[in-house]
Parts: C-alpha cells; structure tokens; sequence
C-alpha cells in the first residue's frame, strides 16, 4: 500500500465481488479512488469494463475461479452472493461454499484483509425496541441471515488461524435516499458507505 498526505491510501489491486449489483454498482467508481486497478467480478462478463478496471468472470462455488480471482489482490470488498432470503440451495451455494472458498483463496493468496458484507438480518429477531451491541449473540431471521452469521464466524477462524483481518459490516439500507420511515433506521447514504468501507480497508488495527 502506499499513502502519501495528499491522497486517500491506494492500494495496487483492490477486488469488487458482486460488482453488478446494486451496491457494487455505486462502490465501483468510488473504490477506484484507492487503487491503481480494481478488480471487478460477477459470474457472467460485466460489459462496461471502465479505466483501472479489470474484469474476472468467477462464480463463488467455482473453487478454482475464486483462486484464480483472488490471485494478486492486496485486499477484497466482499459485496458477492446471494442478497436476500432465498431458497437454500442458493444461499447454501453462493453465501457458504462461495465465501469458504473466497477465504481459502485468500489464504493461499496472501490476502490479508477482508471486508465482508454482513447483514442486519444477522440479528433480525430481536425486538424493534432492543438497543443491541455486536457483543449480543446473534438472532438470524432467516436462512439468509444464518448464511451472514456463518460468514463473520468463517471471518474469525481464519482470522485466528490464518491472520486473515476481516471487518464485517452490517449492513441495512444503503440507497439514494430511504425509501420509507422504516428505512431511516437502516440507511447509509452512499458517501456514508464508501467512508465505512474505506475505513474498514485502512484503519492500521
């Protein structure tokens, strides 16, 4: 990495997963500010491959596609996967085989940070009027939030094995604007999850 006073710190490649999503969308002029190349990936061709791009055609339960994916990268923004509650057999895909080998690769890669996108689904049983800490046990609401709490405790055994650092971030809502009252407890503006995430792939600790 290199930092100087004047810029954000840069890193030489950076990798987007889920890069045609939504979210992906918006992150991916936004995260180029602090690399020389983003890596872009998405399990078919992405066709508006921009400057300092590159594109990589990997689905997340091909193991050899992720290790080709993740090989040369100085760190990954995890926004890949299955997004909301679906079937099992497509979270079970995307969201547990899909991220063991984004670790595995990672390891073998020497990738040594992570930011993995989490969910608020990860405590969704708790009651709208309980103020929690992420020191609560988590309450998942479903086989999608299972899926996220899987991912922060896969996080934690590599970072306890391996050194693998992770931020694991929940996210809620991340639009334009909220959508709806419901949503003003969930929202992050988009400059407010670009600043997340780059604090997550800078902070020295």
């Amino acid at each position: 990495m290199l930092a100087t006073p004047a810029s954000p710190i840069r890193f030489k490649r950076l990798l987007l997963t889920g890069a045609a999503g939504n979210l992906g969308q918006e992150l991916r002029p936004r995260l180029k500010a602090y690399c020389e190349t983003l890596r872009i990936s998405h399990r078919s061709p992405i066709d508006d491959v921009r400057a300092g791009e590159e594109m990589v055609v990997a689905s997340l339960e091909n193991k050899a596609q992720m290790h080709a994916l993740l090989d040369g990268v100085d760190a990954a923004v995890h926004m890949g996967g299955v997004s909301t509650e679906q079937s099992w057999d497509a979270i079970l895909a995307g969201n547990i085989v899909g991220i063991v080998n984004l670790y595995e690769a990672a390891r073998a890669h020497g990738v040594k940070r992570i930011v993995f996108a989490s969910s608020n689904h990860t405590t969704g049983f708790y009651r709208q009027d309980e103020v929690i800490s992420p020191l609560d046990p988590p309450r998942p609401d479903g086989f999608y939030g299972l899926s996220k709490v899987f991912g922060e405790n896969l996080a934690q055994l590599y970072w306890d094995r391996h050194g693998i650092e992770t931020v694991s971030l929940r996210i809620g809502s991340s639009y334009a604007a909220p959508k709806d009252r419901r949503m003003l407890a969930t929202w992050m503006s988009f400059d407010d999850t670009e600043r997340l995430i780059a604090a997550a792939l800078t902070a020295p600790v």
